[in-house]
């Protein structure tokens, strides 16, 4: 079927329409295969895909009068398929042609033998084969002609334009909602399915939510470190993926801690059992250094309907239960119950200490230094408070941190940070004539405060420092708090600021162009085993990238081992931070370790 001018026009304009307007690559491929036969009279059309890591072509899309769609293929492979993606060309051959490939043993003789077969390779904007498109006629009388060549080609170079969008597209949503260290679904996603499985409850059935956090685990980070930690974690992961019912399912929310919801239950003796399962999963001894390491949890356990009907209380009475199975030996899960709020209240008194704290500046700063691979010198640090408690010894920000939020003593955290920190860089530069970056972090509720930049103005006149010694550590929240006007304020100052635990969260990376950042850290979450993590290699490198092309320094934490920084070096990361390189130490040794 022959088409004039105006019919092409028509074409490429309705091909064009079909790709940006569609949300789906299977409606995609559907209206573009009706596209062809409307124009030229073909029915057969196929698109293959190549994953290069896997080394299998995929076939996402056939359709085709005499053959059914074949089965996934080794790139290796000797089809029609397999030799155009090689040949990394354009190929239209007739029957006579490809007779003569496969008799010349360039080919193997692979379904049907078509009359005419058309396949145009679909390359990436690095102009890397990602697949192809074909066409094919088992009609003599229907020729592959050049209005139909170059239809063919329109169509390739704009489904790789959506190919690309929509893999982008499904990279960011699994940044939003999976952990990259664990590949479980996060605290996001738990969020978000946990109210549609209570909305869709079935009023016959409980439905019960777990939260669980694994005993001793920060003794484990502090004393091992993060490889340690992180391999612990991957394995609790596995054993909980692994549990053999359909009734529940696990999230990942960070550091020490899961959510499980379990559906469909019968009544309370159904979830008990479940959730004795859950707990001998994650028990388990591991061998470090000779020593063996008992992993146990502690889970606390809330029901719908029956003391909530709503995700958030679920969870907040579940963590409630969580700390009471803490506080009575850990290893054992408890079902919440109101008392229990009074009883946590009273057992922590964590407010009432950290005020005590406060007053008596049981505060000690630590400090992790950061490199430059390239000129292999310290660059500068990330300031770390500890709580010097009188009893417990030395107690992890986030044991103290949000309750410090709740209660207003993080400004008076905060405000020792600032000052004790300003002062120690500057004497620092001024001694060994360096020029150290001091990396601080500041919560959310800090930037609240009015007071804040005053403070931070003042400081930095007091302390003789230079205010682009400094940089600002955020999360998003900061963002989500509408903490932009005490941002912009900062960077007129001259401080920078940077993104911490950057790919964690997916609104994130809409501010890299809204918003003055001048740096990410890639989270260590990205960084961990990545060498044997294909998926982890994918997102780094969209991360990597990303950060390049908007100009912003990157800095890469949690470097554990010679591997992972060997990673991040062949991609052009200069900046790095992790246990392979220091553990957070004191003042004193930081000096004297790496200053002298």
């Amino acid at each position: 079927m022959q088409s004039s001018s105006k019919n092409i026009q028509d074409n490429l304009y309705k091909i064009s329409s079909i790709i940006h307007d569609s949300e789906n690559l299977n409606i995609i491929f559907e209206k573009l295969s009706n596209v062809i036969y409307e124009s030229i009279g073909i029915k057969n059309f196929y698109v293959a895909l190549l994953n290069r890591e896997l080394d299998l072509i995929t076939f996402p899309f056939y359709t085709d009068i005499k053959d059914h769609a074949p089965k996934q293929k080794f790139s290796s492979g000797r089809g029609m398929t397999n030799y155009a993606i090689k040949k990394n060309m354009k190929i239209l051959i007739n029957k006579g042609e490809y007779e003569q490939l496969i008799q010349n043993g360039e080919v193997d003789a692979i379904g049907t033998a078509p009359y005419y077969w058309l396949g145009v390779p679909l390359k990436d904007f690095k102009q890397t084969v990602i697949g192809l498109i074909a066409i094919q006629t088992y009609d003599k009388n229907i020729k592959i002609n050049e209005d139909h060549i170059q239809l063919i080609n329109f169509i390739s170079e704009q489904l790789t334009l959506a190919i690309d969008r929509f893999h982008h597209i499904k990279e960011l949503e699994h940044l939003t909602y999976y952990d990259p260290l664990t590949e479980l679904p996060n605290k996001s996603l738990f969020f978000e399915e946990g109210n549609n499985i209570i909305n869709n409850r079935n009023d016959n059935y409980m439905i019960a939510c777990l939260f669980i956090d694994i005993d001793n685990f920060m003794v484990i980070n502090d004393t091992h470190g993060d490889y340690i930690s992180n391999n612990i974690i991957q394995k609790i992961s596995y054993n909980l993926a692994s549990i053999k019912t359909k009734k529940l399912k696990v999230y990942y929310w960070g550091a020490d801690k899961f959510t499980i919801i379990i559906k469909d239950c019968k009544d309370i003796a159904d979830i008990t059992k479940l959730s004795e399962i859950i707990k001998k999963a994650i028990r388990s001894d591991i061998e470090i250094d000779d020593k063996t390491i008992k992993i146990t949890s502690s889970i606390g356990v809330s029901i719908c309907p029956i003391h909530s009907q709503n995700i958030n209380d679920l969870c907040r009475d579940a963590d409630i239960a969580m700390h009471q199975a803490k506080e009575k030996g850990k290893d054992q899960f408890y079902i919440f119950e109101e008392y229990m709020k009074d009883i946590i209240i009273s057992n922590y008194g964590i407010n009432q200490s950290l005020k005590e704290a406060v007053d008596k500046n049981q505060w000690e700063i630590y400090y992790q230094p950061q490199f430059n691979s390239e000129s292999k010198e310290i660059i500068g640090f990330e300031a770390l408070i500890r709580w010097n408690h009188p009893e417990r010894g030395l107690v992890m920000p986030s044991n103290f941190i949000p309750n410090a939020e709740s209660n207003e003593c993080i400004f008076d955290i905060g405000e020792y940070v600032i000052k004790n920190v300003f002062k120690q860089t500057s004497k620092w530069n001024k001694k060994y004539k360096n020029k150290l970056t001091a990396s601080i972090n500041l919560s959310p509720k800090e930037f609240q405060r009015d007071k804040l930049i005053p403070l931070i103005t003042k400081t930095l006149e007091k302390s003789n420092l230079s205010s682009d010694s400094v940089i600002v550590e955020i999360t998003e929240n900061t963002f989500l708090n509408n903490n932009v006007d005490q941002i912009q304020k900062l960077k007129n100052l001259g401080i920078k600021i940077s993104i911490d635990d950057f790919g964690t969260g997916y609104s994130s990376l809409s501010y890299l162009q809204e918003y003055p950042i001048d740096s990410i850290k890639i989270d260590k979450s990205f960084v961990h085993n990545i060498n044997n993590d294909n998926q982890k290699k994918i997102l780094s490198n969209s991360i990597i990238s990303l950060a390049k092309n908007l100009n912003l320094d990157i800095v890469t934490e949690g470097i554990e081992n010679k591997q992972e920084l060997d990673f991040f070096i062949k991609k052009k990361c200069k900046k790095f931070q992790g246990y392979y390189f220091s553990k957070p130490v004191t003042a004193h040794d930081f000096e004297n370790i790496f200053l002298k």
